[in-house]
């Protein structure tokens, strides 16, 4: 049972193929990992065992033949026999995974010792107060009182306050939150480039030869009862063919009940309305999950990818009940899907195109915690020998010993908590289940189907470390007066999370975002040496909406792969001299970290493209110089000309940035990138979803010590919304609502901005900290000094 605990939490490094027809450049291989960075907690596997290791592979070989499958989708297909035989691919039935070992993040050491300083009531003692006019009374005491102010805007891009800064001669401020903004650019394009340009194919591929093996392997079973699950797995892939093609009318030589059945599923997909009992399955199934969103709805080949790929992470065979009973037929069926995985193909090794999808997303998302191929795969070597016969599946002798095995099996840890649906929520297969997250076990622990089904994405804040979420959640919203156990679980938790490691946190790129976005929930006491607006409680919510305004795109970026929790329920002449950074080297290192590792992910796999490394490069001198910044302005010490110089042009190099990004997809999806503004559900609960959504980016003013005088700086920062729909809403939902529509026309699509919606959410209360209500400011823009400009 060791090896199947190994392979269950320790899949996280790329398989080398078995495809018959792709050349592979050997002389280019490099494993990634090398013998001594193994997990040695890990049991060594037996010697006969291959362990498999992370290879460069010759990524221009993947698109052989891709023409011709592409004519393929176009064309009803005919399940032929002829390419395959029934025998098990040696190379792939014989790996076994191993981990792989993140290096050490340093945080280069820095000490906070800023000046105290004080801001006059009537804000006098600002240099350049007068090029700035229509504050309100109520704005002034915020920005004596905090050091800062955010009022609303009409931004749809941080990067659009930046430029204006630069026109106007305005002091930018670097905030956090633009930073962390350009990494979710990073790491949203990069990963609609892999979906579009490398898993689709393969995952095309492997709905197409894992139909026709299955129709296959249904004619080599002699057990009536095997049969008979065997036809199931046939309708479970003719959906998955039916959802990649994005149609029903697909021809298969297989029984009429069958492709009926599968056609019944695939309009239950169509519709995604909630739960239904599914024609398959016969229990209730969540199908408003089929509704495409996130980026998948900026193109018809993301749709399909989505939607495919939601049936393979989705759709479950339960192995046990609450009371401890094996489900013996799903087991079988999931054993019979396993085996026809592993099976040779005429082209590339399906377990190879299952590890070619679901390795690269674990490396962005992580692991899931249900059962899965690869895991079935040891079981059933382990219960059944050596044999290579599926006909012994059911063989009488084999009941206790494969009883004994699904019992071993680890428990999820992210399970549903339904009482009136008959949804199953205890140990089960998924061909290539939604992925464990760590914020979505938090919200799962903290929710109660009667008590408590409706989650925040303040518990999760709160767990990691948060005290003005915490404060939020026990004195404003207060679930422990209705759930007294929610109190337990929730310090249960933060002990549990505060003890994590680079282990951990390291583990995959979602983790490590997260680890990142934690950095801005620091708060600072008065005799920190922090900058003083970043001590005030003001700023402790300021530092709260930054972390979800991030954490609520890293929830849109994953919304496919994220297993979610479930209860019922032009410049001037003249610049400005002075800029600022936020100072938060912590988050600057974890980022700069992060991005390191994501070119190594994407290069290893031969996934880079030279537009999204440029990208990436920029984006990493950016942060090195918002390190050494940050380090010099909480030394007192002054910026050098050239480092002003290229704070100056923020908004120009985080949009040049972007674009780099958006340069480096291999196709052109549209309306992609015209709005930054976007939305999420992040918890289910039957007719309605827990959402979360950046609309409009608000402006920051804040008063920044400079050489011992105090500037008005600006910058830009995110507006956070958390609420529930009763539908699971698009990004263009959710522009129309903000009052963006989107205009397709043969010549390209542009935005009309009209009135925002009166269905429009409210921001939380708590911005109202450090917000205000209406925007009034104008700048003025510096005069030009043709005296100094005449003596240069």
């Amino acid at each position: 049972m060791k090896k199947i605990l190994v392979v269950i939490f320790c899949i996280s490094i790329l398989l080398v193929g078995c495809n018959k027809d792709r050349d592979v450049d050997t002389e280019n291989q490099k494993p990634t990992i090398a013998e001594d960075e193994t997990d040695h907690n890990e049991q060594p596997a037996n010697d006969e065992k291959k362990d498999i290791s992370d290879t460069t592979k010759d990524r221009q070989d993947h698109n052989d033949g891709t023409d011709e499958m592409n004519n393929e989708q176009e064309e009803s297909e005919q399940i032929k026999e002829e390419p395959y035989v029934m025998q098990l691919n040696k190379e792939w039935a014989g790996k076994e995974p191993i981990l792989r070992k993140m290096t050490e993040l340093i945080i280069p050491p820095y000490e906070a010792k800023v000046k105290p300083y004080t801001i006059a009531k009537d804000l006098s003692n600002i240099e350049n107060i007068d090029q700035f006019s229509g504050f309100t009374n109520e704005q002034i005491n915020m920005l004596v009182k905090n050091g800062f102010v955010v009022l609303p805007s009409r931004s749809t891009r941080m990067h659009y306050v930046y430029d204006t800064n630069e026109y106007k001669g305005v002091p930018n401020f670097i905030t956090a939150d633009s930073v962390l903004h350009t990494y979710h650019q990073f790491y949203s394009k990069s990963l609609i480039n892999i979906e579009s340009a490398f898993l689709y194919e393969d995952l095309d591929l492997l709905t197409k030869q894992m139909l026709e093996k299955s129709v296959m392997l249904l004619n080599e079973l002699e057990d009536e009862d095997l049969q008979e699950l065997q036809k199931k797995n046939i309708v479970y892939f003719l959906v998955a063919r039916m959802l990649i093609m994005n149609t029903s009318e697909i021809s298969a030589e297989v029984e009429a009940e069958l492709l009926n059945t599968a056609k019944d599923e695939y309009a239950l997909i169509e519709k995604a309305e909630g739960f239904v009992k599914s024609p398959l399955y016969q229990f209730d199934f969540d199908y408003s999950q089929f509704k495409v969103r996130g980026h998948y709805t900026r193109s018809e080949e993301l749709g399909r990818y989505f939607k495919t790929m939601m049936w393979f992470g989705t759709a479950p065979l339960p192995l046990m009940d609450a009371e401890g009973n094996m489900n013996n037929d799903n087991t079988l069926q999931a054993l019979l899907v396993s085996f026809t995985t592993f099976l040779d193909s005429k082209k590339t090794c399906d377990a190879e195109l299952w590890a070619n999808i679901y390795l690269p997303t674990a490396q962005y998302v992580g692991l899931s915690d249900d059962i899965n191929v690869f895991v079935m795969n040891e079981l059933r070597k382990e219960v059944y020998g050596g044999s290579e016969d599926p006909n012994i599946f059911n063989d009488a002798e084999y009941v206790d010993k494969l009883y004994e095995a699904v019992k071993a099996l680890p428990d999820p840890k992210i399970a549903a908590d339904l009482k009136s649906l008959d949804t199953p929520t205890e140990k089960q297969f998924r061909y290539m289940g939604q992925r464990y997250i760590l914020d979505s076990y938090v919200m799962q622990t903290l929710i109660d189907s009667i008590l408590r089904p409706i989650p925040s994405a303040l518990d999760t804040m709160g767990v990691m470390g948060s005290d003005v979420a915490k404060d939020l959640i026990f004195n404003h919203y207060k679930p422990q007066d209705n759930w007294p156990e929610y109190e337990e679980r929730f310090n249960e938790l933060k002990n549990e999370i505060s003890g994590y490691t680079l282990e951990t946190w390291g583990n995959n790129l979602y983790n490590g975002w997260l680890w990142s976005i934690d950095e801005t929930l620091t708060e600072y006491g008065k005799t920190s040496g922090m900058p003083y607006f970043m001590t005030t409680d003001a700023w402790k919510y300021k530092s709260l909406n930054a972390a979800l305004g991030s954490y609520t795109e890293l929830k849109h970026d994953t919304v496919l792969y994220g297993k979610q929790s479930v209860a019922e329920m032009g410049g001037s002449i003249e610049y400005a001299d002075y800029h600022y950074v936020e100072p938060n080297v912590p988050l600057y290192s974890k980022l700069l970290y992060l991005t390191d590792y994501t070119i190594k992910v994407l290069e290893d796999r031969g996934m880079m493209s030279d537009a999204m490394k440029n990208g990436a490069m920029e984006y990493k001198e950016l942060l090195e110089l918002l390190i050494t910044c940050s380090i010099k302005e909480l030394r007192n010490e002054t910026l050098t000309e050239e480092e002003y110089r290229s704070l100056l042009w923020y908004g120009g190099i985080i949009e040049g940035i972007s674009l780099n990004f958006l340069n480096g997809i291999t196709s052109d999806y549209g309306a992609l990138d015209l709005t930054d503004m976007l939305v999420t559900d992040i918890s289910t609960f039957p007719g309605a979803y827990l959402s979360l959504g950046t609309g409009y980016f608000d402006e920051i003013y804040v008063v920044i010590p400079v050489e011992d005088k105090l500037y008005l700086s600006r910058g830009a920062v995110y507006s956070h919304y958390e609420f529930v729909s009763s539908t699971r809403l698009t990004d263009e939902e959710w522009w129309e609502l903000q009052g963006i529509r989107i205009n397709r026309e043969e010549y390209g699509d542009y935005p009309e901005f009209i009135e925002p919606s009166e269905a429009l959410p409210k921001q939380p209360f708590w911005v109202e900290n450090f917000k205000a209500d209406t925007n009034e400011v104008e700048i003025t823009e510096l005069e030009v000094n043709w005296d100094n400009l005449s003596e240069e």
